[in-house]
């Protein structure tokens, strides 16, 4: 029969080896389901999503700045990117399905909406379709990749996950992370809608580049300063 002595030290030996576990994480659990909880498909986070691709709709077809600021700012863009960079580096593999679920899940919705919108302002005459493409600066910018589409994209990634593992409010940097999502996918998705596939497929591709370079830049940005890691 063990004695107490032996399940008190094997107790003590399991405790010690979960801490020693914990604190080789590059993230914390804590800031893993922060992440994770702000990630989820909820109805606000769809209702944000589709409310973003509107408004980006509209800023596009109108050549507004103020009302594509404010679409980048209601939408929850950041948050899903920012969990398929931590549960990279922390080798979370279902948690990296999660986020890539929860990221195209709001992406395509914001399109669609997008899609919807251009539709309906075209089929009521409010903005006739010939003119869905004529002189649209915002738009021409964001249907084929560019440096400074890339380097936006990588600056939303280190700063995103910098501000995610420090607690810090993540509305200003998921603006700039929208801005390099949201924007590009509606896009795609007005020209597509105004017969112009080519410069489509160039917004849905520059989509994906940014998504992927938010989440590159983010992991290294991690495995770099290892906010988990004490220091000696």
């Amino acid at each position: 029969m063990p004695s107490p002595l032996r399940k008190n030290s094997n107790s003590s030996d399991s405790l010690s080896s979960g801490r020693s576990t914990s604190s080789r994480a590059v993230i914390s659990p804590e800031a893993m389901q922060h992440a994770a909880k702000l990630s989820e498909v909820t109805a606000s986070y769809i209702i944000l999503m589709v409310t973003s691709g509107i408004l980006a709709a509209i800023a596009m077809l109108t050549n507004s700045i103020p009302v594509l600021i404010g679409s980048m700012v209601i939408a929850p863009a950041l948050s899903p990117l920012a969990l398929v960079a931590f549960a990279i580096v922390n080798r979370r593999p279902k948690l990296v399905r999660k986020g890539v679920v929860s990221a195209c899940c709001g992406l395509a919705l914001a399109v669609l909406a997008a899609l919807i919108t251009t539709w309906l302002l075209n089929a009521t005459h409010v903005i006739p379709k010939e003119t869905n493409l004529l002189n649209k600066v915002l738009l021409d910018e964001r249907v084929s990749v560019g440096w400074y589409s890339a380097i936006t994209a990588i600056a939303a990634g280190i700063a995103g996950m910098i501000a995610l593992t420090e607690r810090k409010t993540d509305t200003l940097v998921g603006v700039v992370s929208a801005l390099a999502l949201v924007p590009a996918g509606v896009a795609g998705a007005i020209t597509f809608i105004s017969a112009d596939p080519i410069r489509g497929w160039g917004g849905i591709a520059l989509l994906g580049l940014n998504a992927v370079l938010i989440v590159t830049s983010g992991a290294i940005t991690l495995l770099v300063l290892k906010p988990n890691v004490e220091k000696p």
